[in-house]
């Protein structure tokens, strides 16, 4: 996490011996912060025995009202837990306020308040919980359940506000040039997801504008969709995805790409990388601003779409994220288009990353416009900016 390395809170040179209390019930009164870390401390020690002796009966007796977490480092940190997702968590800090920490860097949490725990097979387990280097120990209504550690997709806060599903990401790039010619590029990014236990939707609208002294040379407006329903830990359907973009210079006056997928999981390790692949066949509705007399306009095709994302996470607070989309359109394999991003994220604070970003853009037989000129068939933008994450 970002501010880990500067946080002192409380730290343990020997803690009292002895069993954790049986009962399973959580303090009415928050401990004495003096005291605190050491009673949560004995609670996890003593669940980490009865998961280390093999016990079918696991018990769990939690030693404050607030959640504590204790980062790889050794550190302390009491709060509650908002959410976690992407693996890094977002917790609210008594002393420092919001921090966002990666799994990676969480060697323990004691948690006595009800959130909802998803996991890869999409289940979820609903109650208060605790989370060792391996195991995620929860008492649900129907008994206490422990579940790997590694298959620990989501935490959602209680699990019951609409509001806990739901992520704003807004990027800003701006790149200069002054010399022989003067060159500015402007770079936006808006976008918008909901995560339950089983589907992803996501919207993101992205737009680049570019101008060559004073005169505007780039004009593109791209909105991406898509809805995924995860069927097991690996497979999931999309049924509905795709891109609508406008691009003046390209000469595309609207092309909409609706489509349905089915695809899978093809590589998750839990905080480093993760890698889908998906196919799926849509259909391709394109209108141009210009083309020459005898081209048809708009223009009507079948596509099978290709795709994959990949992210990897390199340290806790850097990490790339990957997309490439194929659009082979069957019917005209001229107007087959391609979509390549990528983007390299630095965690600043727990909202605000610095960012470095490319888009790649590919038309295989970009038509004629009406004065007899071709556009290109590649596209190159590249921007360098801030990232800002809410939810």
């Amino acid at each position: 996490m970002a501010a880990a390395a500067g946080l002192v809170v409380l730290s343990i040179a020997a803690h009292a011996a002895g069993d954790a209390s049986e009962s399973p019930s959580v303090p009415e009164e928050p401990a004495e912060e003096a005291l605190a870390v050491v009673e949560v401390k004995r609670a996890l020690d003593a669940v980490a025995r009865e998961l280390a002796s093999g016990s079918t009966e696991l018990t769990l007796s939690f030693a404050d009202t607030f959640d504590w977490v204790r980062t790889t480092t050794g550190e302390w940190v009491r709060g509650d837990i908002d959410w976690m997702r992407d693996n890094t968590m977002e917790f609210d800090s008594e002393e420092f306020g919001p921090l966002e920490i990666n799994m990676r860097e969480v060697a323990e949490v004691h948690s006595p308040t009800t959130n909802t725990y998803v996991f890869a097979d999409r289940s979820s387990l609903v109650g208060p919980a605790m989370i060792t280097n391996e195991h995620v120990v929860i008492r649900t209504e129907a008994g206490v359940v422990d579940r790997p550690r590694g298959e620990l997709l989501w935490i959602i806060d209680g699990g019951t506000r609409e509001l806990d599903h739901w992520s704003l990401t807004v990027d800003l790039g701006l790149g200069l040039n002054r010399g022989n010619s003067s060159q500015a590029d402007i770079n936006m990014r808006v976008g918008i997801i909901r995560e339950d236990r089983r589907t992803v939707s996501e919207l993101g609208y992205l737009l680049n504008l570019g101008y060559a002294d004073r005169e505007v040379n780039v004009t593109r407006h791209v909105l991406g969709f898509s809805n995924r329903l995860w069927l097991t830990r690996i497979w999931f359907v999309e049924p509905i995805v795709g891109q609508l973009l406008s691009d003046r210079f390209q000469d595309i006056r609207f092309r909409a790409q609706p489509a349905a997928a089915a695809g899978l999981r093809f590589l998750y390790r839990p905080s480093r990388v993760f890698w889908d692949l998906a196919v799926g066949a849509g259909y391709q509705y394109l209108r141009l601003f210009g083309p020459l007399a005898g081209i048809e306009n708009p223009q009507h095709d079948g596509l099978t779409r290709f795709e994959t994302r990949a992210r990897i996470d390199f340290t806790p607070d850097v990490y790339m994220t990957l997309s490439w989309v194929t659009n082979l359109t069957f019917t005209a394999l001229g107007n087959t288009n391609h979509t390549g991003f990528a983007e390299i994220f630095f965690e600043v604070t727990n909202i605000l990353n610095l960012q470095a970003s490319l888009l790649y853009l590919r038309t295989k037989d970009p038509p004629p416009r009406e004065g007899g000129t071709f556009p290109v068939k590649n596209d190159y933008f590249f921007t360098l900016g801030v990232s800002i994450q809410l939810g």
